[in-house]
């Protein structure tokens, strides 16, 4: 049977980060602009909630395209056709005015950005089993930096360009270079190969493991505060904190950045502590340094603005190291799910992620309009300490589920 070779793997491997890098620079663009996009479709923040968790609607109707998609299209064609998508539409997401294009149009780039995803990281799995050992961190570093630099970067122009022209530079500039990195991924052919080494097998939903509900809704609220970040913390720097575009984006570009340092530490750490226990850690770490960020950053600001300013970025900051290894470590644990494949079980979990976080959106968007957004960021404190007990149940079964299988392996 013919093999991939190494030297074909280590260029769709930096092919992918690239890739991840493009979409996460894509992406965040919108971060500093939301407080924009609300005033230019003129719905209150309960609204915007809504538009933001339907739009997870859409993401999820995506898990249920993207295998289709894969199966018909291939993961090199179904990642260009998606990510095109989410291009498209984000670049013009800052020319509209009206709350009901807008909330189609979202949810359409949730749904194509679902199917990317999806279609990116089946492509990371076959890596992961040509190459016999774990590289996914560095694909979650990848789109922490696209993130962090265009959020640091969107923030500085978001008093320069207007927010259309804004969106749609970014666009243009990332899909340009996907294009040229693009045709370097697996190609159809190679992805068979791929496909006849792994013995993938269907479960129903009904006979579906207990294990994979846990590391669905774990996934769910370490994934959560990412999430609420991304919608929210340019409308809290400027509401709670009284900055401006420019330092509202400050927080979040910290906060990602750490991201960025603790995802890439996450091999490096694991050598010596199991990724489960370093997501339970870190969800505390997280929890505590947004507590302090929400009760005396305000008071900081008031005092001294750049003293505030910079004890707020460096609280962000611990709690994106904290996060650094949230969905990381719940993915690598499809791998203590038995009676499926890892891909198969990422499906599902990806689903039960999607039914929580749409459920969180919308409390966060209701409790941002009646209570203010200062108070709606508690969620996110919430959901961290929701994670942390979640990952040292799951360091728990992974234990066990190690010991059974060294002893079955003897």
């Amino acid at each position: 049977m013919t093999v991939i070779s190494r030297e074909r793997q280590t260029e769709v491997q930096r092919s992918l980060v690239v890739v991840f890098l493009l979409q996460g620079f894509i992406a965040a663009a919108l971060i500093p602009r939301v407080p924009d996009i609300i005033d230019n479709i003129g719905v209150s923040f309960a609204e915007w909630g809504v538009i933001s968790a339907f739009g997870t609607i859409g993401a999820a109707a995506g898990l249920f395209v993207a295998n289709r998609a894969i199966e018909r299209y291939g993961v090199r064609t179904t990642t260009i056709v998606s990510l095109s998508s989410v291009g498209i539409s984000n670049a013009s997401l800052g020319w509209l005015t009206d709350s009901t294009l807008y909330f189609v149009i979202n949810s359409a780039m949730a749904l194509a950005l679902s199917v990317f995803v999806i279609a990116v990281n089946s492509q990371t799995v076959v890596l992961q089993t040509l190459s016999g050992r774990v590289i996914i961190g560095r694909f979650h570093a990848a789109w922490s930096a696209g993130a962090a630099s265009s959020a640091a970067l969107s923030g500085f122009l978001a008093n320069l360009l207007p927010v259309g022209i804004h969106l749609t530079l970014f666009s243009a500039v990332g899909l340009g270079v996907f294009f040229l990195v693009v045709p370097r991924l697996l190609s159809r052919d190679e992805e068979r190969i791929a496909e006849g080494k792994s013995g993938e097998v269907a479960v129903a939903w009904r006979l579906m493991p207990k294990r994979v509900y846990l590391l669905g809704v774990g996934l769910a609220f370490g994934v959560f505060p990412e999430a609420a970040l991304w919608d929210w913390s340019s409308v809290y720097g400027r509401d709670a904190l009284g900055f401006d575009p420019a330092r509202a984006a400050v927080p979040y570009a910290s906060f990602a950045v750490a991201m960025i340092v603790g995802r890439v530490l996450i091999d490096v750490v694991g050598k010596r502590v199991h990724v489960s226990l370093q997501a339970a850690v870190g969800g505390v770490l997280a929890a505590v340094a947004m507590t302090l960020s929400i009760l005396i950053g305000p008071a900081a600001i008031a005092q001294n603005e750049g003293v505030g300013l910079v004890l707020v970025g460096f609280l962000w900051a611990l709690a994106g190291l904290g996060t650094a290894s949230m969905a990381p470590s719940f993915l690598s644990s499809a791998a203590i799910v038995s009676g499926m494949s890892a891909a198969a079980a990422l499906t599902r979990m990806s689903v039960m992620q999607t039914i929580v976080i749409i459920a969180l959106k919308f409390a966060m968007g209701a409790s941002a309009e009646t209570a203010g957004v200062e108070v709606s960021m508690w969620l996110t404190v919430v959901a961290w300490i929701a994670a942390s007990v979640v990952a040292f149940i799951v360091l728990r079964l992974s234990r066990r589920h190690h010991a059974t299988t060294h002893v079955s392996s003897n």
